[in-house]
């Protein structure tokens, strides 16, 4: 069964492929991936459904109780590399659905690599050297976000010397540089609970994975209050859209004023004719980000995540097949 499992992290690496979608429906098994061109179906007669219920097995899934959602973590050494994954399962009268995602197998980008744009990787590093405030990147899932914040925060254990302590759900780049907590909502550990925890310890930056409630928002606003320095992300189609969100969330645009020093959006896209992904960005600060927290409206001046994708079309860093999804959402 190991052989089997070896093959489709083979198949996923051929990909670069960081997710694994399994679908069971009336016996027969579905495998597809989320490779740098989107889901691609896998046709590999040897992956077949044993492999499926050795992953549930390697998750320590509960099998007495699988209609009930759940998911579970597991590592495995492959190459003298340790590759930790977490696999999830829901279940349906009619199918059964799982994910593997394998959480330490993005490449590792330096900071001043991370935009094809010098000015914005500029920004980049400029963000390395703040001491407080907060900064939150955005975009849809699957768009690099992860990658960029810790391209961040490793330029910044490396060159700044600070106590840097994240909180991930799940952690995907495990790193040696600072210290990482991982969410259990099951042990009550959450992201509320997690920066209650931390910060008895005393942190310069604190990385929170994601912003998904008002309790969470309105605790790191405090945290970046306090004299932190807070780095974390929401789900928006535009940095414009992210302001929106953390005001759903309950933070305040005079509030935001004082704290927020930056907000991105990004989407990652094949490169144009390479094998190598490309990450394109919105980025809003200085009097810009003054603006639209002021006046809920974007400076002309401003160049929003879909002018981003255009430019990047046009100066042939990504082909218009690879933008046309992006830029049709533009108009809804």
């Amino acid at each position: 069964m190991r052989e089997k499992l070896e093959l489709l992290l083979k198949l996923a690496a051929r990909y670069h492929a960081t997710d694994v979608h399994f679908t069971v429906k009336q016996e027969t098994l579905k495998i597809s991936v989320r490779g740098i061109r989107g889901i691609i179906e896998l046709h590999e007669p040897t992956l077949d459904l044993s492999l499926f219920h050795y992953l549930k097995y390697l998750a320590n899934l509960d099998l007495g109780n699988l209609a009930q959602p759940q998911s579970g973590n597991f590592q495995l050494s492959l190459q003298d590399k340790n590759l930790y994954f977490r696999f999830s399962l829901l279940m349906t009268p009619q199918l059964q659905t799982g994910v593997l995602r394998i959480l330490n197998n993005h490449l590792l980008i330096d900071i001043h690599h991370l935009s094809p744009h010098k000015h914005q990787n500029r920004s980049f590093i400029n963000w390395t050297r703040f001491r407080s405030g907060m900064i939150i990147l955005s975009g849809p899932t699957s768009s690099g976000k992860t990658t960029t914040l810790h391209a961040i925060l490793s330029e910044i254990a490396s060159h700044h010397k600070l106590k840097i302590i994240t909180l991930e759900d799940p952690i995907e780049i495990h790193s040696d540089e600072y210290l990482q907590l991982q969410i259990n909502e099951q042990a009550n550990f959450t992201y509320e609970e997690g920066i209650k925890q931390l910060l008895r310890h005393d942190p310069d930056v604190i990385m929170i994975g994601e912003i998904r409630d008002s309790q969470t928002a309105k605790m790191a606003f405090r945290c970046a209050l306090s004299g932190h320095m807070v780095f974390s992300t929401v789900h928006a189609k535009s940095a414009a859209e992210a302001v929106k969100r953390l005001c759903e969330l309950g933070l305040r645009r005079e509030e935001l004023l004082g704290t927020l020093s930056a907000i991105t959006n990004q989407r990652l896209f094949a490169k144009k004719g390479k094998k190598e992904r490309i990450c394109i960005y919105e980025i809003l600060e200085h009097e810009s980000l003054e603006q639209i927290l002021q006046n809920q409206s974007v400076s002309q001046q401003h160049q929003d995540i879909f002018q981003e994708i255009r430019i990047a079309v046009k100066e042939g860093w990504i082909s218009e097949k690879e933008a046309a999804a992006d830029l049709e959402t533009s108009s809804k």
